[in-house]
């Protein structure tokens, strides 16, 4: 999926002012985020939960480049004292690190088990994945 969304988006343009490129995983979400008005997903009006989930995009830009056991530790850490990265609803960090881990997974990557509790609860979710679906919906 990480793959597929950078793909479909790397040729995307910003609407207003100077034309940009969109790549790489998190800076597309927060695109999609922003032009839809999800900001259930991604509240930039929030500091303090935008700032959170920026932390976590950054650590996911990270593990992108170069697949990292301590960072993936951090995350399963995170998710031991809440059911999603940044509190109790979805929000485009847990939409990015299930990007991730799926593609990690479909290489027959190990995971840590908490990751993988993670993956298997999100993709079974209903709201969960109506959310995903409708980001893959983006890119047709």
């Amino acid at each position: 999926i990480c793959i597929f969304l950078c793909k479909q988006w790397y040729q995307r343009r910003v609407r207003a002012g100077k034309q940009v490129a969109v790549f790489g995983l998190s800076n597309i979400l927060r695109y999609i985020a922003r032009s839809r008005g999800y900001k259930a997903l991604y509240n930039e009006d929030n500091l303090t939960a935008a700032a959170l989930i920026d932390e976590i995009l950054a650590l996911l830009d990270q593990l992108e480049a170069k697949p990292n056991a301590n960072v993936l530790n951090e995350l399963a850490t995170r998710l031991t004292s809440a059911s999603f990265l940044c509190g109790d609803s979805l929000t485009i960090a847990d939409v990015g690190l299930c990007c991730f881990l799926t593609s990690r997974l479909a290489a027959g990557a190990q995971i840590p088990r908490t990751l993988r509790e993670y993956v298997e609860r999100c993709s079974h979710g209903a709201y969960e994945m109506r959310v995903l679906k409708a980001f893959l919906k983006e890119f047709q």
